[in-house]
């Protein structure tokens, strides 16, 4: 609902000014998906060396907790 308001408010501006609009708009979808696959990314490469002493994990708050193996080991 908020795209098609900025849309439809776009639509009203000069037409070289729509373009450059419809462009930035693109540009920042297009930056936002990567950032954010680029994110879920790390955080599998993280939680995939430490798998093995994963203790916890919640949502809400969101968290993990792992496991102290030097404590254990004493």
């Amino acid at each position: 609902m908020i795209l098609e308001t900025v849309l439809a408010f776009i639509k009203t501006l000069p037409s070289w000014l729509m373009n450059v609009c419809d462009i930035l708009i693109v540009a920042v979808l297009f930056l936002t998906s990567i950032t954010f696959l680029a994110g879920i990314w790390c955080g599998i490469k993280v939680i995939g060396k430490r798998a093995n002493s994963i203790k916890e994990i919640s949502l809400l708050p969101p968290r993990i907790i792992f496991v102290n193996n030097e404590k254990e080991n004493k």
